[in-house]
């Protein structure tokens, strides 16, 4: 990154991103993050479906999706908008809801010419904007583009749908039940950890449930479980106050000792070494990279 960047503030970032960004974890994501490859590729895993960003195409990743950085090319760049969850209500009012959920299952598009011309203009004129009005207008104005860049996107489905009403997906029973095991993944993670939990909630058995996770994205049901728990334990340790008991009571575990065998088998240290390795070190973002 050229800046270091408060991943956790409450605002509008604007960054350009290199072969420098760091590899990372799983993480769950607290901003709308817009990218758009200007050179060379990266690989990022959201919601444990493989995506690679090529030049000249944009990824989106929404709040409360699990990212993880796989790697990119040593010639990579990037440029990244970000806007917290909290300033994503304004936007949601104006987008159609299913139009949306047709975007947020699709997150990397390589637009036309024409476009990608309109999207590479609203990163140039953010850029030049954000030095000269004050950080409530540049938000506004950020809240406006993002709305622009979706309804791009929409025209973009429209355009290569060979549906009469220009939105209509096909989408295999598979998917369907992967993506309402992640969202179930969640908005449950605190309260079970185990594969049948999730299973019983889908309305299916435990090992119809890993054949879907293992043909869709590679991991077993448990393997996703794990990382996704693991990665919201890493944001609790890191960036609130709460003890190490009172985290063990708000995820269920049955005793603080518990907690911390499981978190050392899923990152190989305790959580309080966790916390004191972090105290140690320079501070480093929570998302993404």
């Amino acid at each position: 990154m050229k800046e270091t960047t408060d991943f956790n503030a409450n605002h509008v970032i604007l960054v350009e991103l290199n072969s420098d960004a760091h590899n990372s974890e799983p993480i769950r994501c607290n901003h709308l993050v817009f990218m758009l490859c200007k050179k060379g590729e990266v690989t990022i895993e959201i919601n444990y479906n493989e995506f690679v960003l090529k030049e000249n195409g944009t990824l989106t990743v929404h709040p409360l999706d699990i990212v993880t950085f796989k790697g990119c090319s040593e010639d990579f760049l990037s440029m990244m908008l970000m806007l917290p969850s909290s300033a994503f209500a304004p936007i949601m009012r104006e987008i159609n809801f299913t139009n949306y959920e047709y975007i947020k299952r699709n997150p990397l598009v390589y637009h036309n010419a024409e476009y990608l011309e309109i999207i590479k203009s609203v990163f140039s004129i953010l850029e030049k904007v954000k030095d000269v009005v004050d950080y409530g207008s540049f938000e506004k104005i950020v809240e406006k583009q993002i709305s622009s860049m979706f309804y791009l996107q929409k025209y973009h489905y429209a355009s290569h749908s060979n549906s009469s009403d220009g939105y209509h997906e096909i989408i295999s029973r598979k998917k369907e039940l992967f993506r309402d095991f992640i969202k179930e993944l969640i908005s449950s993670h605190s309260v079970s950890r185990e594969v049948l939990f999730y299973a019983n909630e889908l309305g299916i058995s435990s090992g119809y449930l890993n054949e879907v996770c293992n043909e869709v994205s590679n991991h077993s049901a448990k393997e996703i479980i794990d990382s996704a728990v693991a990665a919201r334990l890493k944001y609790e340790l890191s960036y609130t106050a709460k003890s190490i008991q009172e985290i063990a009571d708000e995820y269920n575990f049955p005793s603080q000792s518990y907690f911390s065998r499981y978190y050392k088998r899923l990152t190989g240290v305790t959580p309080s070494d966790f916390r004191k390795g972090r105290d140690n070190v320079q501070e480093r973002s929570p998302l993404l990279f």
